[in-house]
């Protein structure tokens, strides 16, 4: 580990020169993600099943050809009496065929008005329209995350640099102390809190650095930028409109959210599928067309002469179905209960996003002017112990008040630290349940 965080630490200082950009990070990440390719995937197969509906509106050609033999030849009943000048009522059973029979014909179907069809074409193209919005989806999570890594990343790079500086200063103080033991002005105790204070602003900073390390390979494994290019380039500053509020925006606009438009798309997704189940029941109306011929051979001869006898005919073919095996029970019931659901599950998303932002806000206000303070009351703490350090040079003052100012400048440091990451965690989080990530992005 040690070796690991002495590459690091190389590394960091080779990063002056060269920096990676949230755009370049954003970019890799949405080209390279294998989620993101699967999305991609079921939206081009979305649209190859739209194109598969709309081919059922397409004319309809078939080609149809059989070969038989019949055993058994089926016969008729015919009343050959009435063909007698006299009409009686006499039958007889004739077999109309031969042993042999060939078929073949050319049947063309062209729908005219299919309701059900139509409806299901619908359905598929809001099915296109649904797998283009999970699509979107994945990309926002993913730019999300991707931003959310970014951002602890500056996070990391700030403190290991603060850190750094408090390890320097506590190492001048621990060089004052040992100086001022060799001349017997300060106690052994005094000397080894010093040593305490120092060995804990060393070990911060060494947390700090495998903390930028640990988050780098997160970013690495999330954009599929090489390793050996995160570690050695630093980042550069996110814009300051980036997370800015959403300026003389009030609320949160139901349009600008994906998971509202997903709800809507699958609601419009119900409701045709409504019409479907009601177009089942309307009359198909399309141009039907045959051109074929039989033979018939009383032996095996599939090529004799003057055998083939031609048949054709056009015209409009109409269907109603009446009862069929199809239809779902109580399917419209069913559809209208998915419906309702729907609309609760829209009415609490914009509710829950509503609360969430006026949280947010409340919430970001309130960091904002603890971490100022906290700010403040750190660089007087700093100051202080300069002074401290200048008059215990001179021995004007007590050993043990620089070492209470180091102590309590550790803990209010860690306090600033976890400020600042909870303040860019709701920074975050605002721009995206308002929907305005991607749009803030594409600025970038």
């Amino acid at each position: 580990m040690k070796r690991i965080l002495f590459i690091a630490s190389i590394l960091m200082v080779q990063s002056a020169s060269a920096q990676l950009t949230l755009k370049e990070c954003i970019d890799n990440g949405l080209q390279n993600r294998n989620n993101i390719k699967a999305a991609r995937t079921d939206l081009v197969l979305a649209g190859v099943k739209r194109l598969e509906s709309e081919s059922r509106y397409r004319p309809q050609l078939s080609l149809a050809y059989d070969y038989r033999y019949n055993p058994i030849i089926a016969k008729q009943v015919v009343p050959v009496g009435l063909f007698g000048p006299t009409p009686t009522s006499e039958t007889m059973a004739i077999a109309f065929g031969t042993s042999w029979q060939q078929n073949a014909g050319l049947t063309l179907y062209q729908p005219l008005l299919d309701a059900a069809v139509k409806s299901r074409i619908r359905e598929s193209r809001l099915q296109e329209t649904l797998s283009g919005i999970d699509l979107k989806k994945a990309q926002t999570e993913l730019q999300f995350e991707i931003l959310r890594s970014y951002t602890r990343i500056l996070t990391y790079e700030y403190q290991t640099r603060a850190k750094a500086a408090d390890t320097l200063r506590s190492y001048y103080t621990v060089t004052l102390y040992a100086n001022r033991f060799k001349e017997g002005k300060v106690l052994k105790t005094e000397l080894n809190t010093a040593l305490v204070n120092h060995q804990t602003n060393v070990t911060a900073y060494q947390k700090e650095l495998s903390g930028l390390l640990t988050e780098k390979i997160y970013l690495h494994y999330l954009t599929d930028i090489d390793l050996e290019k995160i570690l050695s380039n630093s980042l550069t500053p996110l814009p300051t409109s980036l997370l800015a509020a959403a300026g003389a925006e009030t609320g949160v606009k139901a349009d600008s959210l994906v998971e509202y438009q997903s709800l809507l798309t699958q609601e419009l997704i119900l409701k045709q599928q409504l019409k479907t189940a009601e177009a089942r029941n309307k009359p198909t109306i399309g141009f039907e067309g045959f051109l074929g011929a039989n033979q018939f051979s009383p032996t095996f001869n599939p090529v004799r002469s003057n055998s083939w006898f031609g048949t054709s005919y056009v015209g409009v073919a109409v269907k109603l179905p009446i009862l069929t095996s199809d239809k779902v029970y109580k399917g419209g019931q069913q559809l209208q209960y998915q419906l309702e659901s729907l609309s609760y599950k829209k009415a609490e998303l914009l509710s829950d996003t509503e609360r969430k932002y006026l949280q947010l806000n409340a919430e970001i206000q309130r960091l904002q002017a603890e971490i100022a303070a906290t700010r403040y009351s750190n660089e007087l703490i700093r100051e202080n112990i300069r002074l401290f350090q200048e008059r215990l040079e001179s021995g004007l003052v007590a050993s043990l008040d620089l070492n209470e100012q180091e102590a309590s400048l550790q803990k209010r440091d860690n306090d600033l630290k976890q400020l600042t990451e909870t303040l860019n965690a709701a920074l975050l989080e605002r721009v995206y349940i308002t929907g305005m990530l991607e749009s803030r992005l594409r600025e970038l």
